[in-house]
Formats: C-alpha cells, structure tokens, sequence
C-alpha cells in the first residue's frame, strides 16, 4: 500500500492520471500497489511527467504546488524502496 501521508498527495496524482491520460498510472494508484519492474518504471516516469505541467500551471495560476509534490516524491521514494523497487526508482530519476 502505498503511504501517502496527506490525502492531497492521491488527490494530485489522480488530477494529473486525468489530465496526462494514463491509465497504466491511474490502475497503480487506485490498486495502491505496483506489481511488476515496468509498473514501477512507468509510475516512476509518470511522476517526473507530473512535475513539468505543474510547474507550468503554477506559473499561470500563481498558485505553487512545490510542498504536495514535494510530499509526493517523499511518499514514492519511502514505498519504491520498502517494496523492492528502489533500482528502478533510481533508473528513471537518474536520467533526468
């Protein structure tokens, strides 16, 4: 299960699984789970998506949305590593 730690963590994800269209992403979050190495590799992928058309709409609205993503990768990270997935976390983090 995945540990958010506030419910805005989910809320976020699930607006952006919308506005990007992913429902490889959206099945992970809602299941609360990954459940294979290309799981992990397109969620961790699917975050670093999330993150560039933030940064735009918090331009555009003023708003800033640093401190839930922040939060986010914090809850990734913490569930990528305690279910096996740590490797693959840091694959797609470090290509960026």
């Amino acid at each position: 299960m995945i540990p958010y730690k506030r419910p805005q963590e989910k809320e976020m994800i699930l607006r952006y699984v919308k506005l990007l269209d992913d429902s490889l992403a959206e099945r992970i979050i809602l299941r609360d789970s990954i459940e294979s190495k290309e799981e992990a590799i397109h969620l961790a992928n699917f975050f670093w998506q999330m993150v560039d058309p933030s940064n735009i709409e918090d331009k555009e609205s003023g708003e800033n949305s640093e401190y839930i993503l922040e939060k986010i990768i914090i809850t990734f990270m913490a569930y990528f590593n305690s279910s096996g997935y740590e490797n693959e976390w840091d694959e797609v983090t470090d290509k960026r």
